[in-house]
């Protein structure tokens, strides 16, 4: 076995790029909806349904899967463009 770091072909770093920006597409949207979250809360919400708590899962499972790619990233090689 080779002691080298398998390189991230350009097909894998394209699919690592769309997720991490999936990812901060839906933190972004998490973001503004809960700032955009009206005076009372209860105004547009469903029984059970707490816009902050939702908005607030939604961040930190974005930055989780962020990290995670960042870790595939280290883990690989550098790109070799061709």
């Amino acid at each position: 076995m080779s002691s080298e770091a398998p390189t991230i072909t350009n097909e894998v770093e394209s699919l690592f790029f769309r997720l991490e920006h999936a990812l901060y597409t839906a933190e972004g949207m998490a973001t503004m909806i809960n700032e955009n979250e009206p005076p009372d809360p209860a105004a547009h919400a469903r029984p059970g349904y707490n816009v902050h708590k939702v908005s607030s899962a939604i961040i930190a499972v974005s930055q989780r899967g962020r990290r995670l790619l960042g870790e595939l990233r280290a883990h690989h090689g550098p790109i070799t463009l061709h």
